[in-house]
């Protein structure tokens, strides 16, 4: 090897190698469209034109990837598995109107438990307005629940593109419950736990998808930029960045976090800055019409916080966190641990 001539990195292999990520960065530049997009990959929902504008957006459970077995009832596996979709329409203020379910099963995999899944779904989508239009039923060694949701698109669109510097990073409801249930799930907690450690697990197995929320701060055209909280704080506001090209400061102080989580975690904030499924909606509202949130803050049915600023730049920095955040941190399904 010549002096000063600095290796080749060996080539990407597998997806574990790449991350989830970046090969989502590779693929969807490729991805072709046509008159009847109107808002493509990269976001939490299509857009497609047809007689209404109408958003799109499918998700999947899977056992042993988001949960395991005897983490969640079969009812409860149902309602997350409609509500983690739900969450996507809210975060660009529509209405979810109809939804189509696959479902992946063991031949062992009790009947009874099948229908209580299903009664779960049906349940969450009605509370929601949502029919369930219809589905497939497929043999698979891993329990698996994909739902794929239709919405009504509001008449002013907002995606992850409109965040401008200047605006304020602003978050519902409390983050960190659902990751820091998660834990204890996984620690073997589930009887004979405290008021606190049930609320938290309760969290993460039944998410409040901020449909009400979404659409107030959408009509009443407060938001610049808006994705919800699935992959943790850190993680999702860089996408918001990256898609709007503009970095963010948080201030870890101010990020918001529920009683039950104080009392588990005191002011350790890290499990609120990069955990994931609270499904809570992160925006970006710029200063003009911060005024107007603050009196719109009663519509929402949900707390909301500023938590930070958005900056020129490119990047999330944080600030004030009683311990170092590295990198992104949020969940990534193929990176390397």
């Amino acid at each position: 090897m010549r002096a000063g001539r600095v290796p080749a990195s060996p080539p990407a292999r597998t997806i574990a190698d790449v991350g989830e990520f970046g090969f989502l960065a590779r693929v969807l530049p490729r991805l072709t469209t046509d008159s009847h997009t109107i808002v493509g990959p990269g976001q939490d929902c299509a857009v497609i034109r047809s007689r209404t504008r109408t958003l799109l957006t499918v998700d999947a459970l899977v056992e042993g990837v988001h949960f395991e077995p005897g983490w969640l009832s079969a009812r409860q596996l149902g309602r997350k598995s409609f509500l983690v979709n739900a969450s996507d329409v809210a975060a660009m203020g529509g209405r979810p109107r109809c939804c189509l379910i696959s479902l992946g099963v063991d031949p062992s995999y009790p009947a009874r438990a099948l229908s209580a899944l299903q009664d779960g779904i049906v349940a969450a989508a009605r509370e929601c307005g949502t029919s369930v239009a219809g589905g497939n039923l497929t043999r698979s060694e891993k329990l698996f629940v994909s739902v794929t949701l239709l919405g009504d698109a509001p008449p002013r669109l907002v995606t992850r593109q409109g965040a401008r510097p200047g605006d304020h990073v602003y978050v519902t409801g409390w983050l960190g419950d659902a990751a820091l249930g998660l834990r204890l799930l996984r620690a073997g907690a589930a009887g004979g736990i405290g008021r606190a450690e049930a609320h938290l697990i309760r969290r993460f197995r039944e998410p409040a998808a901020r449909l009400r929320a979404g659409q107030s701060l959408v009509n009443a055209r407060i938001v610049s930029a808006m994705i919800d909280v699935s992959d943790g704080l850190i993680q999702d506001l860089q996408h918001i960045c990256t898609e709007s090209r503009v970095g963010a400061v948080l201030q870890a102080p101010t990020v918001p976090v529920s009683p039950a989580y104080r009392a588990i975690q005191g002011g350790d904030r890290s499990l609120a800055l990069s955990g994931g499924e609270d499904y809570e909606l992160l925006c970006t509202v710029p200063e003009r019409n911060v005024k107007r949130l603050e009196r719109l803050q009663t519509e929402l049915g949900c707390p909301i916080t500023c938590i930070g600023q958005i900056e020129p730049g490119r990047g999330v920095r944080v600030a004030g966190a009683l311990r170092p955040t590295t990198g992104g941190g949020g969940f990534d399904h193929f990176r390397k641990r």
